[in-house]
């Protein structure tokens, strides 16, 4: 009686799936812009936000990189800590009838504004504070604004 030989299984070729890095979308990049910039101005680290999260502040770096995908159950959490909506996080179709565009990087500056205007709790000091920097930015040119400092 003549034994059979089996041949040795050869894996054929595998599809590899492409990197965390080739699979994040400009969506996922967005989201995470927005959580960057809302966890700054809520005055939060990343360790802070993961801690609240549940997560590593590795993993907030990931989601504001666009690397890691917030789950849905973790952008309506996140939404509640930072106080914005969950519409906050999504990028809107541009629009021709809108002409501003909100940034996703705001600079050190800008969030202290933001977070001192916030701060103001008069409707009348936030008013002229907003008129003062809207009037300033009218004179901001190269022969005006030496008067302002």
């Amino acid at each position: 009686m003549e034994t059979e030989r089996k041949q040795p299984v050869v894996p054929t070729a595998t599809k590899r799936l492409p990197s965390r890095r080739q699979r994040r979308n400009e969506e996922d990049i967005y989201a995470g812009g927005r959580l960057r910039v809302a966890r700054q101005l809520a005055g939060l680290t990343q360790q802070r936000l993961g801690e609240r999260l549940g997560v590593s502040f590795q993993a907030v770096q990931k989601y504001e990189n666009g690397e890691n995908r917030l789950s849905a159950g973790r952008l309506v959490k996140a939404a509640e800590l930072l106080g914005v909506t969950l519409a906050f996080f999504a990028k809107e179709t541009p629009r021709a009838d809108l002409a501003v565009v909100m940034p996703t990087e705001l600079s050190g500056d800008e969030i202290a504004l933001l977070r001192a205007y916030r701060a103001l709790k008069s409707d009348r000091l936030r008013s002229q504070l907003l008129r003062l920097t809207l009037t300033m930015a009218e004179f901001d040119d190269a022969g005006a604004s030496s008067r302002f400092c």
